[in-house]
């Protein structure tokens, strides 16, 4: 008897720089059993012919896409429609798997046949390939509610085709929050459970969509919680709220900077505490209520930017926009709510 087939998607947009080492760690997996649906979205810097040369290599990847850009989401859904493996996963081309995690997420669901869709620990990487340390998402014990104000389903998720296909799979209109809302549905039809192992690499880069896309990712994440919320009855009782911290900052540039306070972002520098206190960032206690918050976080950064090059500071410094954010569940009570689950 054959083993599982585990697909693999892979969805590409112009990361040759990391895109070997993606696909160097799914052919190291001890567990052989497995496809990569190898998804070039429109790339332009050679990944596409990256993922071709890995095809021609081995015959478990396949090359899909037209050779347009249509989105992280849009390109998940449409490769996973062409996957032939009873189980389905994801790796970004710009992450690794580490060699056990396909063998150690399949024995996992294998020993757990109720669960739908199993998740495992990670850690984080740099652009480089270092280690930074372990991922904290997934710190927060699972629960189909609490999954409503933490995101703690985190890499590295294999799903069951069944339980994905019965949820209709990627929804290419939840840009930004595609892997969110997923898992919401996921949580709303199926058992899910955690395997507490790191078997994920994920790569922190500046360049990334959760660092240069970070406003409309935050509006889609909630806008996933709230339907998520109406799905399940909830907003007959509760009230999802969007919880908000903002900082403005600098950071020295690699050029100028002593290895020993290029850490340190500003510290010291009279002028740069000046632009600082000149230039706030967006507050939610303070901010105007009838005008969308995504463009006054905006506004209000471009004129910490324009402040920093009139003062000539960005020949020293980078600028950098840092945004928190975090879902509060309450309840509809004369008197209030609890912050946080009922």
């Amino acid at each position: 008897m054959h083993a599982p087939l585990i697909s693999i998607a892979v969805p590409i947009y112009n990361t040759a720089r990391y895109l070997p080492a993606a696909l160097d760690s799914l052919l190291a997996q001890d567990y052989p059993h497995w496809e990569g649906l190898l998804w070039d979205d429109g790339s332009s810097d050679g990944s596409g012919q990256i993922a071709a040369a890995y095809a021609a290599r081995d015959a478990r990847f396949r090359v899909l896409g037209e050779g347009c850009n249509r989105g992280n989401p849009a390109a998940l859904a449409a490769a996973l429609t062409q996957a032939r493996g009873g189980f389905l996963g994801v790796l970004d081309s710009d992450d690794i798997l580490e060699p056990i995690a396909l063998s150690s997420m399949h024995a996992f669901l294998h020993a757990h046949p109720q669960l739908g869709m199993a998740y495992s620990q990670y850690v984080e990487i740099n652009e480089n390939g270092a280690l930074l340390g372990p991922g904290t998402r997934c710190n927060t014990p699972y629960s189909a509610r609490q999954l409503l104000v933490h995101f703690m389903t985190y890499q590295f998720r294999l799903i069951r085709r069944d339980a994905y296909l019965a949820v209709g799979g990627f929804n290419p209109m939840a840009a930004y929050a595609e892997d969110y809302d997923l898992c919401l549905r996921l949580s709303e039809t199926c058992s899910i459970g955690h395997l507490p192992q790191p078997l994920y690499r994920y790569r922190i880069r500046h360049g990334s969509i959760s660092q240069s896309s970070r406003l409309r990712q935050v509006q889609a994440s909630y806008a996933a919680a709230q339907r998520a919320l109406q799905r399940r009855g909830l907003d007959r009782s509760h009230v999802l709220s969007l919880g908000l911290r903002v900082r403005h900052q600098f950071r020295p540039k690699p050029a100028t900077a002593a290895p020993e306070t290029a850490s340190v972002f500003g510290a010291g520098d009279p002028e740069t505490e000046q632009c600082l206190r000149q230039s706030p960032p967006f507050d939610a206690a303070t901010a105007s209520p009838t005008r969308n918050w995504a463009e006054q976080v905006e506004e209000r950064y471009r004129a910490f930017v324009a402040d920093a090059h009139h003062r000539g500071l960005d020949a020293r410094y980078d600028c950098a926009l840092e945004i928190d954010s975090w879902h509060v569940l309450q309840s509809n009570r004369p008197f209030g709510g609890i912050r946080g689950l009922p």
